[in-house]
């Protein structure tokens, strides 16, 4: 029987308050007695830039005219962005400085709804580079990047996908066997690294639906993605030889202006010995989103390890991953461009540890606990080191009312929780999850 997993991920994380990802003050000043001065924010990149235009400014301030002076301190996704239109200009001046970047640039034209529309081409289009240094900025010092550096990222989702791949291993032949686990006559296959499996399926096709909300320096960050795995035997003498096949998608809300990601990987899982496997992997992922006004993709590489052990009374597992992340330029004419530069190298080490306790909520239940350490180096990024640690429950045969409501289709229920912390910065980062899965 072809073997399904379905989980659901909730936050426990309370839903604050969204802070806007675009904020501006602007000021218009015709004298010194005759200045307004308001506040603005936004979820969106256009009503950003259509906040700026000439009939933005216009309606919201009913003493602007074409020769006002206007100032505009804006908040670009966590990058200052300092932008003028200095009274009296014949030749509609705006000026634009981001002083994180050091970088003062005028623009000139027939009107201000000129020379508006030629910022809003500028700051997407990277003409001169600009754009891709504003998102190099925003990794190594924002948590707004939908790109990468932070774990609800892309380059982040990556690297859990990447690091998924080798805790999803059966454990097979291993000395010091539990005697509550080798009494069973069920097969707990995948007891330390990963989720539950029963024996019905040597290759199962996982299928997965999750969520969970981050707090991001006072940012509050959800995320929503679907997971998809199979694994194929390509050596009929020896079955722990698998092909690896992965994808996954997200969707991502940053305050209220939404991402969506895509990831595909290939992997190859090799036994060194009974308990410990190594599997090499490579992975493409791109995100894009209208309201944040990004585009971007990242290759990676990695190489992780898994290596099965017992201990009296326990199954564990070390597992170990290695790998390397790069972004690549993304040019789409007309709409967006951008080249930055990101190159990281991840190490993220895990320990898992489970036992079967007999008759817990009337079932047998596999319990297993872990935790793990991420840590980033090469390109600066926001955060460069987090921590997991949750515990998962699983029963080991079928559920009676899980089997009977689904017609027989069902194996396995699964319940979960996670808690994802910084250890090197707690005050920048911090997240909940809870799940429930089932296995059909």
């Amino acid at each position: 029987m072809k073997k399904i997993t379905v989980s659901l991920v909730l936050s426990l994380l309370p839903y604050c308050a969204f802070s806007d990802v675009f904020q501006a003050d602007i000021t218009v000043t015709n004298s010194p007695i005759d200045t307004q001065k308001k506040s603005f924010g936004f979820n969106n990149a256009e009503n950003f830039f259509d906040q700026l235009t000439r009939n933005g400014i216009k309606q919201d301030f009913n003493n602007y005219s074409d020769t006002s002076g206007v100032k505009a301190v804006t908040d670009y996704q966590g990058v200052l962005l300092n932008i003028n239109l200095p009274q009296n200009s014949s030749t509609n001046e705006l000026i634009l400085s981001i002083p994180k970047l050091n970088f003062t640039k005028t623009f000139t034209g027939p009107s201000r709804s000129n020379t508006t529309q030629q910022l809003k081409n500028y700051l997407k289009s990277d003409i001169d580079g600009t754009a891709t240094h504003i998102v190099e900025y925003q990794v190594g010092n924002t948590p707004n990047s939908p790109l990468t550096g932070n774990p609800s990222s892309l380059g982040g989702q990556m690297v859990a996908i990447g690091f998924n791949n080798a805790t999803n291993i059966p454990t097979t032949n291993l000395p010091y066997s539990s005697p509550d686990t080798s009494s069973s006559p069920v097969s707990d296959h995948n007891s330390t690294g990963g989720s539950h499996s029963s024996s019905s399926s040597a290759n199962p096709v996982i299928v997965g639906v999750a969520g969970g909300t981050y707090t991001q320096k006072g940012l509050d960050i959800s995320v929503f993605n679907v997971p998809i795995s199979k694994a194929f035997n390509i050596d009929s003498d020896d079955p722990r030889k698998k092909l690896l096949l992965n994808g996954q998608f997200n969707y991502i809300t940053v305050g209220q202006a939404a991402s969506y990601q895509g990831a595909v990987g290939i992997g190859y899982m090799h036994p060194i010995t009974d308990h410990w496997y190594l599997i090499p992997s490579i992975n493409y992922g791109a995100i894009g989103s209208q309201d944040l006004a990004s585009l971007g993709q990242i290759f990676s590489t990695s190489l992780s390890s898994n290596y099965q052990f017992r201990l009296p009374g326990y199954d564990m597992a070390l597992v170990n991953m290695f790998g390397y992340y790069k972004t690549l330029p993304l040019n789409i004419s007309g709409v967006i461009s951008s080249n930055p530069d990101i190159n990281n190298y991840v190490f993220k080490n895990g320990i898992f540890a489970s036992k079967v306790v007999p008759f817990l909520f009337g079932q047998d239940v596999r319990v297993k606990g872990f935790f793990t350490d991420t840590e980033f180096t090469g390109s600066k990024v926001f955060i460069r080191q987090y921590n997991e640690v949750g515990l998962e429950l699983s029963s080991v045969r079928k559920v009676g009312w899980l089997d009977k409501i689904s017609f027989g289709l069902a194996d396995s229920l699964t319940l979960s929780a996670k808690y994802i912390f910084s250890i090197q910065d707690p005050n920048n980062f911090e997240g909940y999850e809870i799940g429930v899965g089932y296995d059909f």
